[in-house]
């Protein structure tokens, strides 16, 4: 068993991703996959710098790429999951295993770090009728508490863990740290937002006596915990924090993001460093360029190569020290493969149930959020269902609505867009047409439409 986590090792340190797949399906068939994860946690935890190479490794194995974020699992205890009694494909066994955290309600998923784009894209397409319904009643049954009294407060934590009520705070605060007890001044900024949103404030609202106060407000603040996980947990919460706050204007905090990404060597922030490389105004530009060299693989050497004609000496020179640097990674590790999505054969997104959440937010009056949000699965999926359901929904009288169906539509393929465009042209609302000719023009400048 030693040789088969030496074997994982070497092959994390290769960045060999089909090689430590290979090592862990060999670990399972021997029923050793149990033990295999026992010791690879003691060769990791000592380490005061946790890294998420071992996670990129366990979540290709798993098929769980799309989402890495969102299992608030370590990777350690995620192949641990794997016990003699599963057989079969171990990719289904953990569709259906996340299936099951969200019908439970399992804060083991965080819906927050679930991207909607990403997961309509891959295998996990199937779990979004779960996850867009979760974030509908979530908010919809949220209770916020407040004092009763001359002085009233109000606990925002039971909102702050909805989905949307946490976009809607942290739009209004500039995605400041916002408190979890405010006053009615503040409140009421709340308030009107989710008012506007088309939420009725008022059913959300439960009065505690002042005796009562204090232990609501703890009782409420007090989110479960997974100790065993924490150390990798902590730099997975920090990494997905980076990914968004290296693009801030304060440098310490681009700074600050880049080391996090650089340190945690994980290949699923190259897509960010590569669109940081690619913008010539980014104070990050260059340290991203030689992070891309370090911790690459195809698909950055690709990037790369795109580089080196650019109109900075300095920016090509450290484009072909990068290069270099994955070259000779090359020779030994796997370097030249992507490192590729989930490829499993799995029922696609179901449009119709799709479709019906879609019909219950409309006619709830739900926030314009997660209509736009429910879009964009549609129209990643594409398809003449999904062409359908736009339509349908410019008929609607709405024009938010109107809206959000000609910004999904950015997201189809040019053909199946411009019958959406089509139609919005034809709209009797002036802002609508109005829109429809920006993306006309965007997206068909040099067509002619009659």
């Amino acid at each position: 068993m030693k040789d088969i986590v030496s074997g994982i090792q070497k092959a994390i340190v290769e960045r060999n991703f089909p090689a430590s797949s290979h090592l862990f399906d060999r670990a399972r068939k021997n029923n050793q996959i149990a033990d295999v994860a026992k010791l690879l946690k003691v060769d990791y935890d000592p380490y005061p710098q946790h890294t998420l190479e071992l996670r990129d490794h366990v979540t290709y194995y798993l098929g769980m790429w799309d989402v890495y974020f969102a299992v608030q699992i370590s990777s350690t205890n995620m192949l641990g999951l794997l016990t003699d009694d599963v057989r079969g494909d171990v990719q289904v066994f953990m569709i259906d295993f996340v299936k099951r955290l969200l019908d439970q309600r399992d804060s083991r998923f965080n819906q927050f770090y679930a991207s909607v784009e990403t997961i309509s894209r891959g295998q996990y397409a199937v779990v979004l009728p779960q996850i867009l319904t979760l974030r509908s009643e979530e908010l919809e049954n949220c209770i916020i508490y407040y004092k009763r009294g001359s002085v009233p407060l109000y606990c925002t934590v039971n909102l702050l863990q909805t989905y949307y009520g946490q976009r809607i705070v942290s739009a209004l605060s500039n995605d400041e740290i916002f408190e979890s007890v405010v006053s009615e001044k503040t409140f009421s900024v709340i308030a009107e937002s989710l008012q506007s949103a088309g939420l009725d404030v008022s059913k959300m609202l439960v009065g505690v006596d002042p005796g009562e106060w204090e232990d609501i407000v703890c009782k409420v603040g007090r989110i479960e915990s997974h100790h065993e996980d924490a150390k990798e947990l902590r730099t997975l919460h920090r990494v997905h924090a980076a990914r968004s706050e290296i693009f801030l204007e304060s440098f310490r905090k681009q700074a600050a993001a880049l080391d996090t990404i650089l340190n945690a060597k994980t290949q699923l922030c190259n897509d960010v460093l590569m669109v940081v490389a690619s913008d010539s105004e980014h104070d990050m530009r260059l340290r991203a360029l030689k992070g891309l060299g370090d911790n690459g693989d195809s698909n950055t050497l690709e990037f790369l190569s795109s580089m080196l004609n650019d109109g900075e000496p300095a920016v090509r020179n450290v484009v072909a020290r990068a290069i270099s640097t994955l070259a000779s990674h090359s020779k030994w590790s796997s370097i030249g493969q992507k490192v590729p999505q989930g490829n499993l054969k799995v029922p696609s997104l179901d449009m119709s149930k799709i479709n019906r959440i879609l019909t219950t937010l409309i006619a709830k009056g739900m926030p314009i959020a997660m209509i736009e949000d429910t879009l964009i699965a549609v129209t990643t999926q594409g398809g003449r269902n999904a062409v359908d359901i736009l339509t349908r929904l410019l008929a609607k009288p709405d024009v938010s609505i109107k809206k959000a169906v000609i910004k999904s539509s950015r997201l189809l393929k040019r053909d199946a867009a411009a019958s959406i465009i089509r139609t919005a042209l034809k709209d009797e609302s002036p802002e609508i047409v109005a829109m429809a000719e920006e993306e006309l023009n965007s997206r068909w400048p040099d067509e002619v439409w009659k």
